[in-house]
């Protein structure tokens, strides 16, 4: 129960202490009535100081009086009560009963005195009298069934604003659309976790996560279907929630984890972690679409990384960027140097917005080499950072960043433009056409209007669809397949080509590769890099060389750093190669040197 909720309990328990007070204030009413009702019965009589005023009234008319006040001092306490507490009526109209009651209350007082009194004197006012205390019961039986309408309708309203306070509270606690709890009752339960564990000496976690790309998917196919998205996941992983684990939806697409335990908390909270990411390995069904869900994840223990709600919250949700950075798709747990690293993150991405403007960056040029010719077929453009202050910025650094601020989508298609451009320069300056590849990230693979921009600085720059390669990574095209099936049709109906890069280090699903209209595959340098003669790990290598083959794909290694490598891969019938045993990755004057010493396309020499 919620806060409203206990207000109306407070509420109602109001209203029986004002009913418990009505019932005492009427039965001390009524004694002191009786009370007045003696005394002058005692001064009729002339027991009472002596006197005696007059002979003794009819019984029944003095009865009648007394239950008539007795009901108007009732009334009064019952309107008093309810509506001074409860303001079920205007204020005016409140003012208005009560000098209505205490009209009549006055005006049965005086019948009573007169009745007392009566004698020749007070006939002639004997019929006004008895029509007023007639009046006055009338009135009185007419005001208690009014007090029972409004003690009723205070009741009925009392209960309405009960269940609309629950159904409030529910709102605000529960996330409508997984129907998990929201980020109101996380608050709640996490300060209560908190104060048990200080109290109890136990210990707790918080595991932030996102989804990663979930923006692609609202993006491309709207809201509704990113709803289903949330609710599967939603689903899927409390399905799989191990005890002393508490599932919460923030908004958007955050969810946190709350998990309780006497000891050991970091490596349950590692457990916890590796088990949602075994869980979201499987291909979620949402609709007609297979989807592959990636997510980040961020861990803060308490005590250790925080006492309070809001730096556990705060501590997990930066541990939480920390593992994005790191690839995504990957978990992290909190350290104190965090915070460093996340103030120095911020000034970065205030550079970055201001490189962009400046000119700071360069493209650098790897090329690509056949290896049964030793002919230059490619390039690859490399995005580098120059920064005024710090110098050499890593790709591995800023390009992330990029990506979290959104910033990768306008440097993304400077890098384009700025390839297309050099290489239609280099076409006119006589070079042999060579074709140069641009990578995507997922933002700009997800932009709607991709296709569009790529024909633009195509047209603008010059350059023909064939010369020029795009890029993209597995775990881009596995977000969406049906979506990214469709773009690289759009893409390759325009002649240009597609590669699939790093491959064998995401899903490497063989049924989707079939279905990807793609030319080009790409060996991560990690499978090259174990070729040696002392190790000589070829066998990832070569199936991802034969298979690439059987449908009909060129293969091109990265990272050939030796000539065993080399050697290998020729063996294996590997089409080409790059790395810095030709070349490492080289601004555009530097690579147009390369170009003119091997004019003619003859053989490379090693650098």
């Amino acid at each position: 129960m919620g806060a409203g909720g206990e207000r109306v309990i407070e509420k109602q328990m109001g209203v029986s202490r004002s009913v418990f007070r009505i019932v005492t204030s009427a039965v001390l009413s009524f004694g002191c009535v009786m009370a007045v009702v003696w005394m002058l019965e005692a001064a009729r009589a002339a027991a009472l100081f002596g006197w005696s005023w007059g002979p003794q009234p009819n019984q029944e008319v003095v009865t009648l009086r007394v239950l008539v006040i007795y009901a108007l001092v009732m009334a009064s306490l019952m309107v008093r009560y309810l509506f001074a507490e409860y303001d079920v009526v205007t204020d005016r109209l409140r003012m208005k009963v009560y000098l209505a009651n205490g009209y009549i209350f006055l005006i049965s007082l005086i019948a009573l005195f007169l009745k007392f009194f009566e004698g020749d004197r007070f006939r002639q006012a004997e019929a006004v009298v008895d029509v007023i205390g007639l009046t006055c019961v009338a009135a009185t039986v007419y005001a208690l069934y009014l007090l029972v309408m409004i003690y009723h309708n205070v009741q009925k309203r009392l209960e309405n604003e009960r269940e609309l306070s629950e159904q409030l509270y529910q709102q605000l606690t529960t996330d409508n659309l997984t129907g998990i709890p929201g980020r109101v009752l996380f608050m709640e339960h996490l300060a209560a976790a908190i104060d048990t564990a200080q109290k109890k000496g136990t210990r707790g976690a918080v595991l932030f996560f996102d989804l990663d790309d979930f923006k692609m998917f609202n993006d491309s196919l709207g809201h509704s279907f990113g709803d289903k998205v949330l609710t599967a996941v939603a689903k899927r992983i409390r399905a799989h929630l191990s005890s002393g684990m508490r599932l919460y939806r923030l908004g958007g697409d955050e969810f946190v984890i709350i998990l309780e335990k006497d000891a050991s908390v970091t490596d349950h909270a590692l457990q916890a972690a590796e088990q949602i990411f075994a869980v979201m390995k499987q291909k979620l069904q949402v609709d007609d679409q297979e989807l592959f869900i990636n997510l980040s994840l961020g861990i803060s223990r308490f005590p250790e990384d925080g006492s309070d709600v809001h730096t556990l919250y705060r501590n997990a949700e930066m541990a939480m960027y920390h593992a994005k950075q790191a690839g995504r798709n990957h978990h992290q747990l909190y350290d104190a140097e965090m915070n460093a690293r996340a103030a120095e993150r911020l000034l970065l991405a205030g550079d970055l917005r201001k490189g962009l403007e400046r000119e700071e960056f360069f493209l650098a040029y790897q090329p690509q080499v056949c290896l049964m010719t030793g002919r230059i077929t490619g390039m690859e453009a490399l995005i580098r950072w120059r920064h005024p202050e710090r110098g050499m910025v890593s790709p591995g650094e800023f390009i992330p960043l990029a990506e979290e601020t959104k910033l990768i989508i306008p440097i993304g298609e400077w890098v384009l433009r700025t390839a297309c451009r050099q290489n239609k320069a280099w076409q006119d300056a006589g070079f042999p056409p060579v074709c140069v590849s641009v990578n995507l990230s997922a933002a700009q693979f997800g932009q709607p209007n991709l296709v569009a921009m790529i024909k633009k600085i195509l047209q603008e720059t010059g350059l023909e669809p064939q010369y020029l390669n795009l890029e993209i990574t597995e775990s881009i095209t596995m977000n969406n397949v049906e979506r990214a099936i469709l773009t690289m049709h759009e893409i390759n109906e325009y002649g240009i080509g597609i590669s699939i890069d790093d491959f064998g280090t995401g899903y490497s699903s063989l049924n989707y590769l079939k279905k990807f209209p793609i030319q080009t595959l790409k060996i991560d340098q990690s499978f090259v890099r174990d070729m040696t003669e002392e190790h000589q790990d070829v066998a990832i290598p070569t199936a991802i060389i034969a298979m690439a083959h059987s449908l009909n794909l060129k293969v091109i290694a990265e990272g050939v750093e030796t000539d065993v490598q080399r050697q290998m891969l020729r063996e294996r019938g590997c089409d080409e190669m790059q790395g810095y045993l030709i070349s490492r990755p080289v601004p555009a004057p530097e690579f147009e040197a390369l170009l003119h010493s091997l004019h003619g396309q003859e053989q490379v020499a090693v650098n």
